[in-house]
């Protein structure tokens, strides 16, 4: 036991500090939430209310009353989860436990991850101590949202990756593996279905100097696991829906999230007020976008959205600036007990290039109260992407055909261009995912900046 301890004295160092964050935040939520376990994790993603309808027999349902319509946006993998502990356990204590200690675990992997992409010990120790304390991660430990399961079994799917791209013998359970979990990954949260495509050509790509019958097979063998471990749920969505499937997600974000987005962009309006008049109209219920309807509530939105092209330009410039730099601390400190006047009706960005004048004045109103914290926090995330910015540039001018380097490049790419279909309702939950990525390439690109200085300036 000592030695284990002396061994990873460092990962157990960063799990303790992770759980240490996460219980002192669980301190102040719990009791902002009258002392109620679930109420306190809750959310509104309908994740309790799917599991109350498993353990009662209800079906795969978000329905609190018959007919309890079979649910087509969520994947089945966490539902299942937070059903099956709460049943074992007889308590919701037990589900918000799992999840915890899985949040406080996630620091870790992501440092284990780093070490094998960054060499510098500051690089990877300091990722994973930035995973224990960023605030959004600390808040989606706490609380049914998929993000913990999901960035759990996706860094797992990494860590094998990442693990069978630098070994020279390329073991085959390194690659199952890697197919498994990215399968189980995807029934969690379907953001990743395409990436064992772009997993396949990488695998393909890295052996391109000597391609033999065995590449082929190695990389057919990624993308047959992957849809053998998703097929059952894509059968299940055919026998409800008639339409085979994963979710209806992307035709429910175009419909209820983009569309609305590009309207208030031309109409110069706030999303609430679009949402309401284009969504909400004749007292419509966007849960009754199926995958049996999707194409047809698709259709609707891109006719909206073809209307509104030079909107459509800014909503993805924005949301691309939003996924890295959105800070979630009013939602966080909501979550505490801590509940200021959001007065920002639309993007900081959009007022900052129309309404500086504004913006400005925003900023000196949370400066006078316990808010000042979410413009600092904007500001810290603004450093961090210019960081990361600067820390990609310096890896692709040094190790442009590292694999592992570049797979997780595409990844943080793929993340914010796959956001923008969510408009204006895009926010730091979405980077979760690849905060581990984000923070590597920021910490080696402030170290590359920091060394660059000190060789300039020796005596400084």
């Amino acid at each position: 036991m000592r030695s284990f301890v002396f061994r990873y004295r460092l990962e157990i160092a960063v799990f303790a500090i992770a759980l240490a964050a996460r219980l002192v935040f669980f301190s102040l939520s719990f009791p902002a939430h009258h002392g109620d376990i679930v109420q306190t994790i809750k959310g509104d993603d309908g994740y309790y209310e799917l599991s109350q309808n498993i353990l009662a027999g209800n079906g795969f349902s978000f329905d609190v009353a018959p007919p309890y319509r079979p649910n087509p946006l969520r994947p089945p993998v966490w539902p299942f989860a937070i059903a099956g502990i709460a049943a074992l356990f007889k308590s919701y204590w037990a589900v918000f436990a799992f999840e915890v200690l899985l949040g406080s675990f996630i620091p870790v992997m992501g440092m284990a991850i780093a070490r094998r992409l960054f060499a510098r010990r500051a690089v990877w120790l300091g990722t994973g101590l930035l995973m224990a304390i960023e605030p959004y991660g600390v808040l989606l430990s706490t609380i049914l949202y998929t993000e913990t399961a999901f960035t759990a079994l996706f860094l797992a799917s990494v860590w094998f990756l990442v693990r069978y791209l630098q070994s020279e013998s390329k073991p085959w359970r390194d690659l199952v593996w890697t197919a498994v979990f990215m399968g189980l990954a995807t029934l969690v949260k379907p953001t990743i279905q395409y990436v064992p495509a772009a997993l396949a050509a990488l695998l393909l790509w890295q052996e391109r100097k000597a391609l033999t019958g065995k590449s082929f097979v190695r990389a057919g063998a990624v993308l047959g696991i992957f849809c053998a471990v998703i097929a059952p749920w894509i059968v299940r969505n055919y026998v409800e829906f008639g339409k085979p499937g994963m979710s209806a997600q992307p035709a429910f974000n175009l419909y209820v999230y983009l569309a609305p987005t590009v309207l208030s962009i031309d109409n110069r309006t706030n999303f609430q007020t679009e949402y309401q008049s284009f969504v909400k109209k004749g007292g419509f219920d966007e849960n009754s976008i199926t995958l049996a309807n999707g194409d047809a509530y698709s259709s609707q939105a891109m006719a909206v959205i073809k209307e509104h092209k030079l909107a459509l330009v800014k909503s993805a410039a924005t949301t691309l600036v939003t996924f890295f730099t959105h800070d979630g601390m009013l939602t966080f400190m909501a979550y505490a007990g801590a509940t200021f006047r959001n007065d920002l009706d639309r993007p900081a960005l959009d007022l900052l290039l129309h309404e500086p004048g504004k913006l400005l004045s925003l900023v000196g109103s949370y400066a006078r109260s316990g808010a000042i914290a979410i413009p600092i926090m904007r500001l810290v995330w603004v450093a961090v992407a210019l960081c990361m910015i600067a820390g990609i540039y310096r890896t692709l001018r040094r190790s442009p055909c590292q694999p592992a380097l570049l797979f997780a490049i595409l990844l943080i790419a793929y993340f914010a261009l796959t956001t923008s279909i969510n408009g204006l309702g895009v926010n730091a939950r979405f980077r979760v995912p690849v905060n581990i990525f984000i923070f590597s390439f920021a910490l080696h690109g402030f170290l590359v900046a920091l060394d660059a200085v000190r060789r300039r300036f020796p005596h400084a």
